[in-house]
């Protein structure tokens, strides 16, 4: 060993004590000698030591009360204590053992034998102390990646947050929280490697969901080296560490953590305990904020209800040629059974990871309604853009349509990958088109319709709303005629509510529209 560890000898018989003090001087340790276990006390007052050799049978103060004492002490609580014994003192090696001692020697003592068994509890307590300490390091990294996480921050954002900062903090190579709701398991975030296999804001196979779900109710477990999801996915150590919140016995959901195997790199397999330590230091830290989110949950719970007994309708709107009146197409418009606005509802779906499920639900609902229509008649819908490039059963529900269909995206949404969205699109094949609704007044003004070249372009009713008498509105719809002429674009006139306004825009030159004046949406007809 580096340093010369000071042992600590206990016997009130100075013949053993010299005995054990001259063999242990020999194999390289140093000694203090008690005579009962008052000294003992007095001594571990005086300095530290490493380990202790502890006669049971001594005056004033025995071995038994001796142990209590030093595992009631904070300070001295770890301390190794090795009990010497006689050999008819079975009972006490017993009652030793069931009060804390670590190990015990049986008098006579060999040399060879009593230095072995005191390297062996000094070794082992140092490596628990290692451990510790390497815990302690790792809960430090783990309250760093916590720190500046403001507990009134909504629980999505600190989720997405966590998950980002994990893998430095713990070493991993990808961190996810899933949870369990009512709807199924959803991903509420994921980062690094996890975001293939658990893609954000997405509801996760309904089979695999359910294998989560009880698997996690047994404990903790391990995947190893497995679960490429695809060719291009690469095999990996995945942990998933159940976590709960209040009283339920049931996991409220999972935090999973992802490793590629490295040769030169500890395994997960011999983390999972310090992960299970993680997830439980990370629930404690952010419990203030999950309990201020019992409200979100609750949300959470009534959207995934909703979906799931589908507490909605669809109403579709006629869109028409504004010459002749023909029928080329509905628009799809959801209206809920408790009246809320599906802006919001929409809204609230999306901030707590549902928006993918709630659209697919409710184009899945818009193709039946529309069924009674005649096969040539298109159906548009309208879809976030990040729902579109990411729900691949969102994706395959549209190509598998047969009716025409129209996919309306909003200005008014942010669009941070333009390639995405077009490699969406052209996946569904030619049967469906693109219109950018709103055009012109929402977040990238007219820059959707630079990036992504629309079938249509739809302007709303602050564009039409007196046309008839304004020049500027007329000016400017002038030039998205001119625009779609060039470009091979249909423009399409939302909000027409007077007779004046259809022929100053048929007069435009504009050809397809929809308002309460052509066709107010009706219950469709499944």
């Amino acid at each position: 060993m580096s340093d010369r560890p000071i042992v600590l000898i206990a016997d009130d018989d100075r013949s053993a004590g010299a005995f054990f003090e001259a063999a242990l001087q020999r194999e390289g340790f140093n000694t203090v000698l008690a005579a009962n276990g008052r000294e003992v006390l007095a001594r571990l007052e005086e300095q530290a030591c490493d380990i202790l050799l502890l006669d049971l049978h001594m005056p004033v103060m025995d071995g038994l009360e001796t142990l209590l004492a030093i595992r009631a002490s904070g300070r001295t609580q770890m301390l190794p204590v090795i009990m010497l014994t006689g050999a008819g003192d079975e009972v006490d090696r017993i009652r030793g053992l069931e009060n804390g001692a670590d190990d015990y020697l049986q008098k006579p003592v060999g040399v060879a034998e009593l230095a072995a068994r005191v390297r062996a509890q000094i070794r082992g307590r140092r490596a628990l102390a290692t451990e510790l300490e390497r815990a302690r390091v790792e809960r430090r990294r783990l309250a760093d990646a916590l720190e500046g996480l403001r507990g009134d921050l909504p629980l999505l954002t600190i989720a997405s947050t966590l998950v980002e900062r994990l893998p430095d903090s713990l070493g991993v190579d990808g961190a996810a929280i899933l949870y369990f709701g009512a709807g199924g398991v959803t991903t509420i975030s994921s980062s690094g490697v996890l975001r293939r296999r658990f893609a954000p804001n997405q509801t996760v196979h309904e089979r695999r969901g359910r294998e989560l779900v009880e698997r996690a109710a047994e404990g903790p477990w391990l995947e190893t080296g497995s679960g490429s999801v695809d060719r291009r996915s690469r095999a990996l150590d995945v942990a998933y560490v159940p976590f709960r919140l209040g009283p339920s016995a049931d996991p409220l959901g999972l935090l999973v953590y992802a490793q590629e195997p490295v040769a030169d790199v500890e395994p997960l397999s011999q983390r999972l305990s310090e992960l299970i330590d993680a997830t439980d230091f990370i629930v404690v830290v952010l419990r203030p904020a999950v309990e201020r989110a019992d409200t979100a949950n609750t949300s959470i719970d009534r959207i995934q209800g909703l979906i799931a007994r589908h507490e909605f309708a669809m109403h579709l709107q006629p869109i028409v040629r504004l010459d002749g009146g023909e029928l080329v197409a509905v628009e799809a418009l959801t209206r809920f059974a408790d009246g809320a606005s599906p802006e919001t509802v929409f809204g609230e779906a999306s901030t707590y990871g549902l928006g993918a499920a709630l659209e697919r639900a409710a184009v899945a609902a818009a193709i039946e309604a529309a069924a009674y229509l005649p096969p040539e008649v298109a159906l548009s819908v309208n879809l976030a853009a990040d729902v579109l490039r990411n729900d691949e059963a969102l994706r395959h529900l549209l190509a598998a349509t047969e009716r025409p269909l129209i996919v309306e995206l909003t200005e008014h949404e942010r669009i941070d990958d333009y390639a995405g969205v077009r490699a969406a699109l052209e996946s569904l094949g030619p049967g469906v088109k693109l219109a950018i609704d709103d055009a012109g007044s929402g977040f990238a003004s007219l820059r959707h319709i630079f990036a992504l070249h629309p079938d249509y372009v739809k302007f709303d009713i602050e564009w039409v709303r007196g046309i008839d008498t304004d020049p500027v509105r007329r000016a400017l719809v002038s030039g998205l005629v001119y625009f779609g002429n060039e470009t091979g674009c249909e423009l399409i006139a939302e909000g027409i509510e007077t007779d004046a306004e259809l022929a100053a825009l048929r007069e435009l030159g504009i050809q397809l529209g929809q308002g309460y004046l052509l066709g107010r949406p009706q219950l469709g007809q499944a």
